[in-house]
């Protein structure tokens, strides 16, 4: 009996071990989990952002600040704490050390019904899609978040 018993006392310890190991385990998925959507929301609300920084960069000037930038180039943005303004550049912006925030200009086209259309229409000079996008790296996996809009140039400035 008693080798039963230690046999018992040992299986015991072994599964309670497996629980407590398997518990762990879940624990860290868990909080990798919560890391990866903590910035995923982060992402989002530079997303967000962006685009309003790109129609307040819109507002202070269609012909000089958008309609200059050329087709389907990567841009970044960069806010002038002096001026209190954004602007764009061709140069990479790093965000809180995690983040890229990169956007693209391209062309619109319209048909007869001044409809926008893919391909076989008029260039709208005064219409740019933006593709924005921020991407970044947790754990040696690569992420990214985007969204497209449309701008037009309302003032006619």
């Amino acid at each position: 009996m008693k080798g039963f018993a230690l046999i018992e006392i040992i299986v015991g310890v072994a599964i309670i071990a497996g629980a407590f190991l398997m518990l762990g385990n879940i624990a860290e998925l868990t909080l990798r989990l919560v890391d990866v959507s903590t910035e995923r929301l982060q992402a989002v609300f530079l997303l967000s952002e962006g685009i309003e920084a790109v129609r307040t960069i819109r507002d202070d000037g269609w012909t000089e600040n958008i309609a200059s930038l050329d087709a389907n180039t990567m841009y970044y943005l960069q806010f002038n704490t002096v001026n209190n303004e954004w602007a764009t550049t061709t140069i990479t912006q790093i965000l809180d050390g995690v983040f890229t925030r990169s956007f693209v200009l391209g062309e619109v086209e319209r048909d007869a019904e001044d409809d926008i259309v893919s391909s076989n229409g008029t260039v709208d000079p005064d219409t740019r899609r933006i593709d924005m996008t921020v991407s970044w790296t947790n754990r040696s996996r690569s992420y990214e978040e985007s969204i497209s809009t449309y701008i037009t140039d309302l003032f006619n400035n």
